[in-house]
């Protein structure tokens, strides 16, 4: 069974895509071929396509189809219904989900957030004539191998143009969040950087206060696909000089040089996004960074995790003696690698020179023996209280933070060396808030 036939025309699959798209899970095609089985149409669309056309392996293998969600749901009794309002449900084959969208046309988006109502279609050229971007308004029919590319998407791809599928002052209108997804597509990955056209690079000033209309949950996920991408940094300065920074980050943007830093800096352990995030904000002079940050509603430990990386920013004390690297490293612990990664993106940034500091910093701080006694404090508040007959409160704390400090410093290895050093210490007089502990910077 073929299935439907699309209403717009099919051309042969150049032989890159051709190449992709005969990677599918074959659990992809028992599922159009079900389709087909009942009379409808499917088509692979988005991403799929628009990578498949650069030569990149898919991220996920999403459909178009002809048939309604109720239909669907009867072919597919196991199929989740994920989205069954704006028609798409999600078809799970094995190991395998794909989500499968009906066709719409076109409708007003009255809020300029989502449509005011949802239409389905039998159309597939309708559907395309909707999509934001022409390179993500292509389709392929896997059964027949065409692809149908009706705004000449695989022209604009080979020419890394990006272009609105009609009028972009209409298109980005219509829903403000197509602006941040501009952004994000002018970086396809593997160094393939795309421009916006004439047009579209004009409505994207013009057009930028709808972003104040989409959700804060939407705006954050399309910027922390934006700081994932192989290109951050010009993106990033791009949206800077645009003014459209202003709107999604705490502070006054009106240039981004640390983006520099942040497109070169290696992935560090998972946490790419909170370290570019962090060296984007080290330019802020907002009151409030993290009030900002809530305000974009990203999760608790990204907050956490992102001013950590911008408090520490630059204080790798790269000249200091062996006690002073003994606590960075007692304090930093697994994100050490972490920070002396971005720190030394954004010295090397503007500053080549300054690559051998860090290759010796390096040298010493992996040459030096772990600490005697680990990094636990050998002392707990019960002995200290016995030894010092001071009373359990903050004093008590205070002070076993300040030894524990100088206990990670001089590398003490035994009780008898803490005894020797209390006696050296002024702890019976001073305010305790004053006295150092153990903490970076």
């Amino acid at each position: 069974m073929e299935g439907s036939l699309a209403d717009v025309e099919g051309l042969a699959l150049p032989k890159i895509l051709s190449e992709v798209i005969a990677t599918r899970p074959e659990e992809l095609l028992w599922c159009v071929e079900k389709i087909a089985a009942a009379g409808g149409g499917a088509w692979l669309v988005g991403g799929a396509v628009r990578q498949g056309m650069i030569g990149k392996q898919p991220n996920d293998w999403d459909l178009a189809v002809d048939l309604e969600p109720e239909q669907m749901l009867e072919i597919f009794p196991n199929a989740l219904a994920t989205g069954v309002r704006y028609g798409t449900v999600t078809l799970r084959r094995g190991e395998y989900l794909f989500e499968a969208t009906t066709l719409r046309g076109e409708g007003p988006y009255g809020d300029g957030r989502r449509p005011d109502s949802v239409s389905y279609s039998k159309s597939l050229a309708a559907d395309l004539a909707r999509r934001d971007f022409t390179f993500n308004a292509m389709a392929v029919d896997l059964v027949r191998e065409l692809l149908h590319d009706p705004f000449e998407g695989r022209i604009d791809l080979a020419n890394q143009r990006l272009r609105a599928v009609g009028d972009p002052v209409h298109r980005l209108g219509e829903d403000g969040l197509r602006i941040m997804r501009a952004y994000r597509f002018l970086d396809l990955g593997g160094g393939i950087l795309c421009k916006p056209d004439l047009s579209l690079e004009k409505a994207l000033v013009t057009k930028q206060y709808m972003i104040d209309n989409v959700s804060k949950e939407r705006v954050w996920d399309e910027f922390r696909r934006i700081l994932s991408g192989d290109s951050v940094g010009m993106i990033v300065r791009r949206m800077a000089g645009d003014g459209l920074l202003n709107r999604i980050l705490p502070g006054s943007w009106h240039s981004a040089e640390s983006c520099i830093a942040a497109q070169r800096h290696p992935c560090l352990n998972g946490i790419e996004v909170e370290a570019r995030l962090a060296l984007l904000l080290k330019e802020s002079e907002y009151d409030s960074i993290e009030e900002g940050l809530r305000a974009l509603k990203m999760s608790n430990a990204q907050i956490a995790t992102t001013l950590t990386l911008r408090r520490r920013l630059g204080t790798t004390p790269l000249d200091q003696p062996a006690g002073i690297l003994r606590r960075y490293r007692a304090v930093l612990g697994e994100s050490m690698v972490t920070q002396l990664n971005i720190d030394r993106a954004l010295a090397n940034a503007f500053d080549d020179s300054r690559e051998a500091e860090f290759d010796d910093f390096i040298t010493r701080i992996s040459d030096l023996p772990i600490l005697t006694a680990g990094d636990k404090s050998l002392v707990d508040g019960l002995w200290l209280m016995d030894f010092t007959g001071m009373p359990q409160g903050r004093r008590l704390g205070r002070l076993k933070e300040w030894i524990h400090l100088l206990q990670v410093e001089r590398d003490l290895g035994d009780i008898s060396e803490i005894e020797s050093l209390l006696c050296t210490l002024i702890w019976q007089h001073g305010d305790e808030l004053s006295w150092p502990r153990l903490a970076w910077p």
